[in-house]
């Protein structure tokens, strides 16, 4: 994952000083427009060891979608947000639920999940961008409010038929988030434009979680999550560019 950031930050820097020599003297157009596509997640979030709590039990892929725009005050600099939001599904329950098992020493352990892991981020920062012919190439660096959701695990015990449902419950909290990224906008006609972002994400949630009907006092138990969680959002979008 380390190369593939490599490989499109040199990528992007690379046309971007190719750009410079055939930019022309107009100023990149202010715009607006809606975004989507593919979520890499990474850090201890998607990592299912039982014995450590700062495993997640996290899908690495997702998705995101969103709205971002900038409005553009000089030749090359401009101020624009993002507002985006982030969803990945629980992965490998399968290992949860043998850990309860051995470590409640009862006859059988099921875990479900009925949500996921979402992200809602509300992103301001500068933009430079270099207008080349029909291309515009965008860099940013964005941060702001991030706010988190985890999903609910139900665990349901079963021992000598007797049903002992319980959970970890869906819990919420806020946090400061970054991220930096860079992309090209191609104008299809005179306003409308399409587009390909790469952005590398940031932020460092520390949520207090909460759990329900726990008789026992073994088996794993989290209370608190506090990890750093990075993605790479790869999005195509459409833009409408405001001027002539």
């Amino acid at each position: 994952m380390k190369k593939i950031i490599l490989f499109v930050a040199v990528g992007f820097i690379s046309l971007t000083a190719f750009a410079q020599d055939d930019a022309t003297t107009d100023k990149p157009k202010s715009f607006i427009g809606v975004t989507g596509g593919y979520t890499n997640l990474m850090g201890n979030i998607i990592k299912s060891d039982y014995s450590n709590n700062s495993s997640g039990y996290a899908n690495s892929m997702g998705y995101n979608t969103g709205i971002d725009g900038a409005y553009y005050f000089s030749k090359y600099v401009g101020i624009g947000g993002v507002f985006s939001f982030a969803s990945f599904s629980a992965a490998n329950l399968q290992s949860m639920s043998d850990g309860y098992k051995n470590d409640f020493d009862v006859d059988s352990v099921s875990v479900t999940v009925t949500t996921k892991y979402n992200f809602y981020n509300f992103f301001v920062g500068p933009y430079f961008s270099i207008p080349v012919k029909k291309f515009t190439i965008d860099l940013r660096v964005l941060g702001g409010l991030t706010l988190m959701n985890t999903p609910e695990f139900d665990i349901f015990i079963e021992d000598g038929g007797k049903p002992h449902p319980c959970a970890q419950n869906i819990s919420h909290g806020s946090s400061f988030g970054s991220q930096l990224g860079a992309g090209i906008r191609y104008s299809i006609t005179k306003n409308i434009a399409i587009k390909l972002n790469a952005d590398y994400y940031l932020t460092d949630p520390n949520i207090t979680i909460h759990n329900s009907n726990r008789v026992a006092n073994v088996g794993r138990l989290v209370t608190n999550y506090h990890e750093t969680i990075t993605m790479l959002n790869v999005n195509l979008g459409l833009a409408y560019q405001f001027g002539k």
